[in-house]
């Protein structure tokens, strides 16, 4: 699969991912969607598969212990344009959540977590 690069909304950090997810999860928890909209979408990476640019030293984390889990996890952000990049949980050892909006082309969520907390919505 072909790499894939993407970025905050400023520009200070990028991701660079060795190959292309086949796949994204939806997260609905509160706390997901606080962070940035109607919910959250993820690509669950090896940390081995991703490089996370912080040239400038704009990354802030957030440790986020009062999720819906019960775990605690960090969340990092863009310091500049506040947008959310990576999230870190002790749950998954070696692994990435990395937002999915950070890409121009985004794989096809397969997965959604935290249903009963989704927005319901008409369009």
């Amino acid at each position: 699969m072909a790499s894939q690069k993407g970025r905050c909304n400023c520009g200070s950090v990028t991701v660079s991912l060795r190959s292309s997810p086949a796949e994204a999860a939806a997260c609905h928890c509160l706390n997901c969607r606080r962070t940035g909209g109607a919910c959250s979408v993820n690509y669950l990476v090896d940390e081995s598969e991703a490089d996370v640019d912080d040239k400038q030293g704009q990354l802030k984390e957030y440790r986020d212990s009062d999720t819906k889990s019960g775990n605690t996890v960090t969340r990092s952000f863009c310091q500049t344009c506040g947008s959310a990049v990576v999230t870190k949980s002790l749950k998954f050892p070696g692994k990435l959540f990395l937002k999915a909006s950070l890409f121009d082309k985004v794989a096809p969520v397969k997965r959604e977590v935290y249903t009963e907390d989704r927005i319901d919505w008409e369009i």
